[in-house]
């Protein structure tokens, strides 16, 4: 019997179901790689695996917290990153996520409006910074950012693109060198390509997070943009509202151990109180 006959009463409905939850699982996977899509409340044993959802740039952080979790405890942690508003809309269709970890304060608040995550799990746990960055050894630190902004090459997230745009853009014009800095700028989507024009000598300086810096061996932190310039830089948890992995409460406590704490701040994360 085929499935489209399955239910006699119940045809159009099912394969309709069927075709909605096919196509969102493709439109995941193009735009963001392998997301499981499953059922809003599964009905079957689910592996103990935690699936999270993570900012790009928490990548690096969180891969290392993993593997102190899984050396620990021997459950894996499943990492998907993407820009946290993509994050929400994954989570809206379904996907598969235990722990999504955002950036900014209003994000929460829309998760939580929309009914994403269990208000009661939100946490508040780290904050990043920006930096100007260069290839490790290319120049001293402590670099005069005045005396080389509109001579040489900087990359920089052009704004409007994303938050470290629109931060960089601020935290430059609080020094006087939005414009200087921009006639020279090669506008990239995200730090991710600003470090990778950097790295390999398409730019001289770039405008990243400490987290980039602290995730590339290759990078190093030539001089750091005045925090007194843009707004936090503040990264919250919380719990899917349909998460399943039995074991997603205790990793997000995890998260507040003292040897994460210890570990995140190597890979450039400043813990909050």
């Amino acid at each position: 019997m085929s499935s489209s006959m399955a239910c006699s009463g119940c045809r159009r409905p099912f394969v309709a179901r069927r075709s909605l939850v096919g196509a969102l699982a493709v439109g995941a996977l193009e735009l963001y790689g392998p997301v499981a899509i499953v059922p809003a409340h599964a009905q079957y044993p689910v592996a103990p695996d935690v699936v999270v959802f993570c900012e790009p740039t928490l990548k690096h952080a969180l891969g290392d917290v993993a593997a102190l979790w899984r050396s620990e405890t021997g459950i894996p942690v499943r990492l998907f990153t993407s820009p946290t508003w993509a994050e929400l809309e994954q989570i809206a269709h379904h996907a598969r996520d235990d722990l999504v970890i955002g950036a900014a304060q209003e994000t929460a608040g829309e998760a939580i409006a929309r009914q994403l995550v269990k208000p009661g799990s939100i946490e508040y746990l780290w904050s990043n910074r920006l930096v100007v960055a260069q290839r490790a050894g290319a120049l001293p630190t402590g670099v005069d950012l005045a005396a080389l902004a509109s001579k040489v090459p900087i990359a920089l997230v052009d704004p409007g693109r994303a938050l470290a745009g629109d931060d960089s853009k601020k935290a430059l014009q609080a020094l006087g060198l939005w414009d200087a800095v921009r006639a020279k700028s090669i506008g990239v989507i995200d730090t991710g390509d600003a470090s990778y024009l950097l790295t390999h000598g398409r730019a001289q300086l770039a405008v990243v997070y400490a987290t980039d810096v602290a995730a590339d061996p290759a990078l190093a932190v030539a001089s750091e943009l005045p925090a007194q310039g843009y707004e936090p830089i503040v990264y919250w948890a919380a719990e899917a509202a349909h998460a399943l992995s039995p074991n997603v409460g205790k990793f997000r406590d995890y998260l507040r151990q003292k040897e994460v704490q210890a570990r995140v701040k190597v890979d450039g994360l400043e813990v909050l109180p």
